[in-house]
Order: C-alpha cells, then structure tokens, then sequence
C-alpha cells in the first residue's frame, strides 16, 4: 500500500520502522556533499576532455545531461536501424560512440573526482558516518569514492565490510566472495576503485597496501586501460546483463534481493536505467516497507516520477502475490530527503 498522505521526516523512519533498515544509495547521496558529482558537471567536463561532435549533438537536442539515457537512446537507435534493414553489420557507428561515450564517462568521473579523503572535511565525513550506521547494509550506484572514504573515516575496523581480502604483496585487493554476515557496503553498478584483472577477478585498488592517493591509482589505471568497473549502459535490460556476467556484482545485486525487513531510498530516483532495481525491491517479499526520499516540492514533476516508480513497486508486487499465491504486502512510504542532514 502506497502511503503518500505524508511526507515523514527522517527520524520518524526509525521511530516507526521494525526489524532491520537498509540503505539504498544513488547519486544524491553525493550531490549533497559537492555539486562535482552533478551530472551536468560531468558533462561539461566530458565535453572539455573531447566528446564527439555527433555525441555532444544527441545531447543537446534530447536536452539532457545524462550519460545513461543518451546511452539507452543510441542502443535503442541501434535496434531500430537492423530491424529495419538499415544496418547489416553487428558493429555501427551508434554503438562505436556508445562505446566513445561510456569511456568518457569512466575517464572523466575518474579525473574529476577530490583527490583525496582529505578534500572531504572531517566535520562532513563525521555526520556522513552517523548517517550510514544507522543502516545495517549499505548499498549504493553511484561510482564516486564517499561512501568508502566515509568508511574508512571510521579508523581501523569499519562498521561495513565488502568482502575484499589481500590474496597477494600487490597494492590490490581481491573479492572473496562474502561479507559473512556482517553489515556490508555494496556497489550495485560497480565503483571508481574497482576493476576487472585479466584473469576474469573483481579487484579493489587499495591506499593502505600501496601508500598512494586511490585517485593517484586509478588515474594510473586509466594510463593502462585497466577502466573502473562501472555498470554504465543505458538500458536496466543492459545493466542487469552486464551485472550478471560479474561475480562481484552478481553477489551484490543477489544480496540486495535477500536482506530483509526495510529499505531506505536515498537519492535516487528510481527511473527507468534503473528498472532492474525497481523489480529487485519488488521481489524481495522480505522487503515490507520501503521509504523513498523526496528532495524539494513533493509535487515538483522529479518528484512525481519518483512517486510513479514506487507506485509501479507497489503494483509489481501485488503481481507477485498473485502468482505466488501468498500475502507479502508492501508498503510504500515519502520522506523528505533534507531532513536526514547527512553531510551536516
């Protein structure tokens, strides 16, 4: 049952929710620290580090500055032009930008980025860390380094582990394959500081083994063609291909269908590149309240997609028990996002 007669501040979440609260974090979560991590941000940066003529066209005349929808657009054109004969190989320019267009972002979002955990204040990192132990699992689509930083702000043994171990003298980290039951910190569409070795392995580039700024690392990495492990195509059928050909996102996105009891939405809206998470939340009949964040005017038209998606949670559950033939109701609740202070 959608609730949407009231939008809850932040502390009323805990005062009413029972059993365990998860985290749900998307790229407001960072907005909120430094408007660097605005998609129009990286846009122009992208557009400065030599984006296509072609591919700054599809951007401004769709009038947007989100990678990922002028990403789904090309596949899509893609599509349309074989079903209709107009292309007969498997390779076209649409995908050859595409493919332009996700390295941009990759190497922007790497070269963008604070150098440091020092650029982020210790006062921010403090509230940011109050923020995310109220939480028992953290997981989050957005690439930046915060939520790890903010982590690791914590000193020597961290509320949230990721199931990273040392498997060698190297500077790198190597998946294990499980947090073991601990409160864990996953990246749902990948991060800045990991990466695929050629061996197939998820790796963790890490500051503590190697003495190094983790920018100064992947920065490196660029150099080297080893690119940040990001889940950056334009279609939820895509992301979800890509995150199921990964062990580490496929663990990831398979534990955030197995925790239980409530989830908090924070900064994320929820839309259509990110359908894949909408039908995860839906069927996970352990989910029984989920608390979706809204920023500014309920009302406003992001606001009201943002309603639309949970109301479409709401029927695709319903869907669920119907099939199912059991009673696994869901609620849907608003809170006003400013409330919860993070970075104050």
């Amino acid at each position: 049952m959608v609730e949407e007669y009231k939008i809850l501040k932040f502390e009323e979440i805990f005062n009413e929710a029972k059993g365990s609260i998860h985290l749900l974090a998307g790229n407001g979560f960072s907005i909120a620290c430094d408007s660097i991590f605005h998609y129009a941000s990286i846009y122009q940066k992208a557009v400065e580090s030599g984006l296509s003529e072609r591919a700054k066209a599809i951007f401004e005349g769709l009038g947007t500055n989100n990678f990922e929808g002028v990403m789904h657009l090309l596949d899509h054109s893609n599509w349309v032009a074989q079903v209709y004969g107009l292309l007969t190989d498997e390779t076209s320019e649409l995908l050859r930008d595409n493919e332009l267009i996700k390295t941009a972002l990759v190497t922007v979002v790497g070269q963008s980025h604070p150098d440091h955990t020092g650029k982020i204040s210790e006062l921010k990192k403090a509230s940011a860390l109050r923020f995310l132990k109220r939480f028992k699992n953290i997981f989050c689509t957005n690439y930046d380094l915060l939520q790890y930083w903010v982590n690791m702000s914590a000193g020597e043994n961290p509320p949230f582990k990721d199931g990273f171990r040392a498997d060698s003298e190297d500077d790198h980290l190597l998946f294990s394959g499980s947090v073991k039951g601990q409160s864990g910190l996953f990246y749902l569409h990948g991060a800045l500081h990991l990466y695929v070795a050629s061996t197939g392995e998820t790796l963790k580039r890490c500051w503590v083994r190697s003495q190094k700024p983790l920018t100064t690392l992947i920065r490196d990495g660029l150099k080297k063609q080893e690119y940040p492990l990001f889940v950056a195509e334009g279609s939820a059928t895509k992301k979800l291909e890509q995150i199921r050909h990964n062990p580490y996102l496929n663990y990831c996105f398979d534990k955030f269908g197995r925790v239980e009891n409530n989830l908090v939405v924070f900064g994320h809206s929820l839309g259509d590149s990110d359908a894949h998470i909408r039908q995860a939340i839906a069927e996970n009949t352990k989910f029984h309240t989920v608390y979706i964040g809204l920023y500014g005017d309920p009302n406003n038209s992001e606001n009201q997609k943002i309603k639309s998606a949970g109301f479409q949670i709401e029927s695709i559950r319903n869907e669920i028990n119907k099939h199912l033939k059991k009673e696994a109701p869901l609620t849907i609740r608003f809170f006003d996002s400013s409330s919860a202070n993070v970075w104050e």
